[in-house]
């Protein structure tokens, strides 16, 4: 069985299917700096839709959509057809599309609450509908288990099936929109920075 047919079987099995190495070194290193520059309120591009320009940030905690239209780093680490091929292949889809991003940040905090916030993609989606919409999660850094990465849940909130993915600066993970998975909070060293950019097979359309 080939690699991709091997990634196809347990992306329909399970829901979600872990990448290691996607990315490189230097593509990751690239995108975390557009990250700082970001937060900086600097960007190198311009959408041809109307978004709020970027302007300085300092919140512990971050959530920025659509920050791949105004970086070439993320516009590149996102869409240059790589991740779309990816998807494609591993989970079966004739044609795919790039619609969505987030660039999340998270700061650590000190204390004992464990609650995750925990969700499935497809109740934040209102306006949006297609047979296959699927995210894929991309850490820009290495992630300890005491930093809160991206936890999976297969059989609802039962803790016995939580997976907690161990993911690396180059892994990612690919879920669909069904899937319940949330994080822990940040109880690291280090801040929690990711992207999270989200696909839709071609029949996506608007739904109001």
């Amino acid at each position: 069985m080939r690699p991709q047919e091997r990634r196809r079987d347990f992306f329909q099995q399970e829901g979600y299917l872990v990448v290691k190495n996607f990315f490189s070194t230097d593509e990751i290193a690239r995108a975390a700096d557009a990250q700082d520059a970001y937060y900086r309120g600097e960007y190198d591009r311009e959408p041809e839709f109307d978004w709020p320009r970027p302007r300085r940030c300092h919140a512990r905690t971050r959530k920025h959509p659509y920050a791949s239209f105004f970086s070439n780093a993320l516009e590149k680490l996102l869409r240059d057809g790589r991740l779309g091929l990816l998807i494609q292949e591993s989970c079966h889809m004739a044609t795919v599309r790039f619609w969505h991003d987030q660039m999340l940040y998270e700061e650590p905090r000190h204390g004992d609450d464990l609650k995750y916030h925990w969700h499935r993609e497809e109740s934040r989606w209102k306006t949006c509908e297609a047979s296959q919409m699927i995210t894929a999660w991309i850490p820009l850094t290495d992630f300890t288990p005491e930093m809160g990465p991206i936890t999976l849940s297969t059989s609802g909130r039962d803790p016995a099936s939580y997976r907690r993915m161990d993911l690396g600066a180059g892994d990612l993970v690919l879920f669909d929109r069904s899937l319940l998975h949330g994080n822990p909070p940040n109880f690291g060293n280090l801040p929690r920075r990711a992207l999270a950019a989200h696909f839709a097979s071609g029949d996506l359309s608007y739904r109001a």
